[in-house]
């Protein structure tokens, strides 16, 4: 038995590792598999007879979670002109009204 670790970004929660658990165990020739959301890693032994690396990867990439590739990111708008209904639909408030500061317990720390 040979050791794989694989860094695989999109497993961030436990569900995540649950499901890439449950994708990996269903190969033949994976074993101990340790999983974690919150290193972002996957650590197996796996039979090179029976299973490689690359066979491996490519069933975590066709389930969703591709190893050793990092998440993209959304694209940001440019300014509240540009007509979302993040600018528009949302009231912000950017300033703790006193009521909430009163109602939190810790407003005679300050």
């Amino acid at each position: 038995m040979e050791r794989l670790t694989l860094y695989v970004p999109a497993m961030y929660a436990d569900h995540h590792v649950l499901r890439v658990r449950q994708i990996l165990s269903e190969l033949e020739g994976v074993a101990n598999i340790v999983a974690s959301s919150a290193a972002k890693r996957v650590i197996l032994e796996y039979d090179p007879t029976h299973i490689s690396p690359p066979d491996i990867e490519r069933t975590l990439s066709d389930a969703g979670y591709p190893p050793n590739q990092d998440l993209p990111l959304p694209k940001l708008p440019n300014h509240p002109e540009d007509g979302s209904a993040w600018y528009s639909l949302i009231q912000r408030v950017t300033e703790t009204e006193r009521k909430d500061l009163e109602m939190a317990g810790d407003f005679r720390r300050y």
